[in-house]
Order: structure tokens, then C-alpha cells, then sequence
């Protein structure tokens, strides 16, 4: 408890910091949107390292859309935003996964409703560029700073999410295919140190199928469960990009 409580408070802490300085931005994969390419459905070295960096900071705010006080969003807005980022590059996990917890929470997803304009937006965008500020900042305004900021952290979470996805079941196939020599060692890495977490996600969907609706306060406990084997992924991993970055910098910058 002592470490969520930690985790939460780094959280407040990001929120509150609503400009952070260039430098911290560029090495949390945030500066130079305009320029930097977007994330494809699948991974590849340059935009894997930069995102993870991304990821592992928005940790603290993917567990605070569900937990902080002030920050927490509702189920179905929650799963609103999930199944809505998923509908561009969908991934069959995420499907799966977030398809059935919006189900159990009856989540009705409004077209209209502030933070899926928003979720829409940032996945048609991966999160970058122009339109992607314009439209956090008109969701600023509608649900407050600290809601939005909540809602942006789930949508990077779910960008995380389906393109490993994507990207797992791309080498799965190609494994399966006998096509073995288009395996880059980045995809088979990434493949080994992911593929087991998304093959219990797989089973969590198939136990999730047959479960029926519950009630809020149970839909925010098992979002919050699961935040748990993400975190403890994304964050060693994310540590290990933002030294790679830092190592790459002289010569190729942090906008990689």
C-alpha cells in the first residue's frame, strides 16, 4: 500500500505540473510532437523505445483514473475511452479484454461525450501532433484538468496496450508461418518478454465472457487489479528505453 500510495502522490505531483520544462518532455517521448513520427499498429525500435518512456510515465495516472480521489473516472467513462481507442488498430486482446469489462459495467459509448471525442482523436493521432493538444485542451475545459489528465493516461494505456498486441500476434504468425527469417531480434525480444502477459490477458478474456454485470465499485477493483501486471512490465521496460534514449541522444537526438 505504501508504494500505490507513493505512486499516487508522483501522480498529483504530474498533474499539478501542467507545463513541464522541454527536457523532461523530450525524454519522456512528449517534445516535438509535430515532428515525431506516429506509432504504427505495430512497434518498431524507434517509436517502441520512445513510447515506453512515455508509458512508464503515465503509469501513475493509469492507476489514478480509477483510485484518485478527484482524478477517478466512472466505469463506463473509463470503458467508454478503452473500447473507443481500440476501435482504430483494433487488437483482438484489447477486444477482449476491454469489450467484455465495458459489457459487465453496462458502458453505453456516447459518440458526443467529452472524453470519447477525445479518446477518438488521440487514436486517430497516437496521441500526437496539433489536433491531439487541441482536443485535450477543449477536454480540459469540459471535465477540469484532473479528469482529463486521467482520461489521457488511459489512452496512452490502451495505445500500449493494442499495438504490443498487434505487434505479439504479427511474430506469433510469422513463427507459426515458418516465416522465421522476417523475425527482426527486436520483434522476437518484444515477443518474449511480452508474449507471456498477453497470453494470461487471452485467458482473463475467455473467464470474462462468461461473467456477468457487476457493479461499479467492482469494475474499478479489477481495473486497478490489472493495472498491476501492466505496471510491472511497462516500468522496468520503460526505464530500459529512457537509458537507451539517453544513450542514443548525441546521435540521433531524443526525437527518435
Amino acid at each position: 500500500m505504501k508504494a500505490v500510495s507513493l505512486i499516487l502522490a508522483g501522480a498529483a505531483l504530474a498533474t499539478a505540473a501542467s507545463t513541464p520544462r522541454p527536457a523532461l518532455l523530450k525524454l519522456r517521448g512528449g517534445a516535438a510532437e509535430v515532428e515525431q513520427p506516429k506509432t504504427g499498429k505495430l512497434w518498431k525500435t524507434s517509436t517502441f523505445t520512445r513510447e515506453h518512456t512515455r508509458f512508464a510515465w503515465e503509469l501513475g495516472g493509469y492507476l489514478g483514473a480509477y483510485v484518485m480521489p478527484g482524478s477517478a473516472l466512472d466505469p463506463k467513462t473509463t470503458e467508454a475511452v478503452m473500447v473507443t481507442m481500440n476501435s482504430i488498430n483494433t487488437c483482438p486482446y484489447c477486444t477482449g479484454l476491454h469489450g467484455e469489462l465495458a459489457r459487465m459495467a453496462s458502458t453505453i459509448v456516447e459518440s458526443r461525450s467529452p472524453a470519447v471525442v477525445y479518446a477518438k482523436t488521440f487514436a486517430e493521432e497516437t496521441g500526437r501532433g496539433a489536433k491531439c493538444r487541441a482536443a485535450f485542451e477543449t477536454l480540459v475545459k469540459s471535465m477540469g484538468s484532473c479528469k482529463a489528465s486521467s482520461v489521457r493516461s488511459l489512452c496512452w494505456a490502451l495505445l500500449w496496450g493494442k499495438t504490443t498486441g498487434n505487434s505479439i500476434n504479427n511474430v506469433r504468425n510469422k513463427l507459426v508461418g515458418l516465416k522465421w527469417l522476417q523475425i527482426s531480434p527486436f520483434d522476437l525480444l518484444m515477443f518474449l518478454y511480452y508474449g507471456p502477459l498477453f497470453l494470461v490477458i487471452g485467458i482473463a478474456n475467455a473467464i470474462l465472457a462468461v461473467s456477468p454485470k457487476i457493479p461499479g465499485w467492482l469494475s474499478t477493483a479489477i481495473g486497478a487489479f490489472l493495472w498491476v501486471p501492466q505496471a510491472l512490465h511497462i516500468l522496468p521496460m520503460g526505464i530500459l528505453c529512457l537509458a537507451l534514449r539517453i544513450l542514443a541522444a548525441p546521435f540521433g537526438g531524443l526525437s527518435l
